[in-house]
């Protein structure tokens, strides 16, 4: 096992004294930025359940009313979810690569849907999005757990 600091570098107290002084100061900056981090959670996570309860008065409006049939949910829901989703993804993907181009990561296609002003809902929209992309039909993984995707030959 290596010695962590060699034993031809010594610190003068002065610097190691400095040092330790800036570290405590980036430890207590750390836990400021985590602290932050936690309370934009949450309160984001309070928004979405106060918008899932407004899409719900709207839903049971519209069925009231005898509207919902008239009334696409899915256009009043800016994030892409589930099978609306998976077709978004789809058409993005098939316009940047064919068959038998190399393999692509799940973080590429991922960025090309943002990049075209696409929302994507769930807590955690990287995990929803891989959830329902794994579905897309004629895109295969490439392996187990390498997040590799390329388009099917037969599409």
């Amino acid at each position: 096992m290596q010695d962590p600091q060699p034993a031809s570098l010594s610190l003068s107290d002065e610097f190691r004294e400095t040092a330790i002084e800036e570290r405590n100061k980036l430890i207590a900056c750390y836990e400021h930025a985590r602290n932050r981090h936690e309370e934009l959670v949450q309160e984001a996570n309070q928004a979405a359940l106060e918008a899932e309860r407004y899409l719900k008065t709207i839903r049971e409006l519209g069925e009231l009313l005898g509207i919902e049939d008239q009334l696409s949910i899915t256009d009043l829901i800016p994030e892409l979810r589930g099978e609306r989703l998976r077709e978004v993804a789809a058409d993005i993907v098939f316009r940047h690569f064919k068959s038998g181009d190399p393999p692509f990561h799940y973080k590429v296609w991922f960025e090309l849907v943002i990049n075209e002003g696409h929302r994507i809902g769930g807590k955690n929209p990287a995990a929803t999005f891989l959830t329902q992309v794994a579905r897309v039909q004629g895109i295969e993984r490439v392996g187990r757990r390498t997040g590799l995707y390329k388009v099917a030959e037969a599409r």
